[in-house]
């Protein structure tokens, strides 16, 4: 059968979720505009993560922008972005994700966005903390996008943590000033810390004096002021009208892969924030909707950045398939490719159910990659380090240690590997019978595939309900 639809996707009226099932790095962005031009989408949340998202987007004329804070459907006249309450917002980079915007002719992005009041703020001194953090781990690095996100979330998750919430900024400007450069003075207590570690290490003293700098904290006021005076705020009661009426019209946009997860990816190699679609669901059910239809996206080819368990990674697959967008930069480190992973993706969605609803449908992206390279290795198992083969994992512990430990094992196995007849161009047989095979191991529906960058390249699963617009 070369028909990749096994059958239909039910797309209703409800509100979409769209959430990465590996390390980030799906084709979520490119996913979420292409979405929000077939179904009429008229707000995109973002609902976790911050500003070290890259979602890249390309439109029909080729042009190119790596969404980070704003909504992927930003390109489309008209669409709105909501940053949720367990949204990092880092307001500097959003001024300049905006300027970027307007320079490919998105007119005032700004006004387009709305921000939850609640919403922690990553600051230029967790940035800087963050880096020296990272530095001072050596070569026992977990990876960082460099961003300051992680240290931001260790203190949004402490209440006895100063953390300077969005609703702040627009606040009185001494009480700015004030949290600010107690911020500020309690991260130069860490950096102190950090250099009588690693004295030598000339990334430690920058990062140092950086911190330390007396005028930093009145530079950071005024490059906040017109990025917080352009943009609307919504302490959720927006958000919740909108999804009571208009439902089917709302989009949630998620950050990195549910495999990278704090509390149950593969620790210590997590991003810090949660990357499940556990916000997105308890928004939806604050407003009283019926369930989101939940959407999960894959490469049709595995990759990770960064370090940590990655077992079907094949030596030299990188070179075949040569990043596009995500360059390897100082922080991320280069990106590692191998073979689409049966083993991690079961993970991934088990990791979403559970006490939740699931994943209701499969978009596969990047098949146009893998045309004209020969046959394509497909994960099916691990063999640990004893011998013993694995097609499903269980659960994470909630221990940390037992994480490490299972993480350490997991960096000890070897991929057992199946491989599928390759294809010379996208859209051939082969190539569909490859998406039914992968859809079918993980017994979720096709809901779309992509066979290029652009929204012109993706095709979607054939409706078996009706979508009101």
């Amino acid at each position: 059968m070369h028909d990749p639809w096994a059958r239909g996707l039910a797309w209703g009226d409800a509100p979409i979720v769209v959430t990465g099932l590996g390390f980030g790095d799906e084709g979520k962005g490119a996913t979420v505009d292409a979405l929000v031009r077939r179904l009429g989408i008229a707000l995109v949340v973002r609902h976790n993560g911050g500003p070290q998202a890259a979602h890249h987007v390309v439109r029909d004329d080729g042009v190119v922008h790596c969404f980070a804070q704003f909504g992927s459907g930003t390109l489309v006249p008209g669409v709105r972005t909501h940053l949720g309450r367990d949204m990092l917002i880092e307001p500097l980079a959003l001024g300049r994700e905006a300027a970027a915007l307007e320079r490919i002719g998105v007119a005032a992005p700004l006004q387009r966005v709305t921000i939850d009041l609640a919403c922690a703020v990553v600051t230029p001194f967790h940035r800087l903390i963050g880096r020296m953090e990272e530095l001072a781990r050596g070569t026992g690095r977990h990876g960082s996008c460099g961003m300051g996100v992680g240290a931001a979330y260790v203190d949004a998750m402490n209440p006895r943590v100063p953390t300077l919430r969005f609703a702040e900024l627009r606040g009185p400007t001494a009480a700015l000033r004030s949290k600010l450069r107690l911020i500020q003075m309690i991260k130069l207590d860490r950096a102190e810390k950090l250099v009588e570690l690693r004295p030598d290490d000339p990334g430690l003293m920058l990062g140092f004096a950086e911190l330390g700098r007396p005028d930093l904290v009145e530079d950071v006021i005024e490059a906040y002021a017109p990025v917080v005076g352009a943009v609307a705020v919504d302490d959720g009661e927006v958000l919740r009208a909108v999804l009571r009426d208009r439902p089917g019209r709302v989009l949630f946009e998620g950050a990195q892969g549910v495999l990278l997860d704090a509390q149950r990816g593969f620790w210590p190699y997590v991003t810090p924030s949660r990357t499940d679609a556990s916000s997105a669901e308890a928004s939806v059910a604050e407003a009283g909707c019926s369930p989101p239809l939940r959407l999960g996206v894959l490469r049709a080819y595995a990759t990770r950045h960064g370090p940590g368990p990655f077992v079907s990674e094949l030596a030299g697959m990188a070179e075949r398939l040569p990043e596009r967008h995500n360059v390897e930069r100082r922080w991320q480190g280069p990106m590692r490719v191998g073979a689409f992973d049966l083993v991690a993706a079961r993970h991934a969605i088990d990791l979403c159910s559970g006490d939740r609803l699931g994943v209701d449908g499969l978009v596969l992206t990047s098949l146009d990659r893998l045309a004209g390279l020969g046959p394509v290795p497909v994960c099916t198992a691990y063999r640990a380090q004893d011998g013993t083969v694995r097609e499903r994992l269980e659960l994470p512990p909630d221990d940390r240690e037992a994480q490490a430990e299972r993480s350490a094992a997991l960096m000890r196995s070897e991929p057992i590997l199946k491989e599928h007849a390759g294809w010379d161009a996208p859209g051939l047989p082969t190539m569909n019978r490859y998406a039914r095979s992968l859809a079918d191991a993980l017994g979720l529906p096709l809901a779309g595939l992509a066979t290029g960058e652009t929204a012109a390249d993706r095709t979607w699963a054939p409706s078996t309900g009706s979508r009101t617009s």
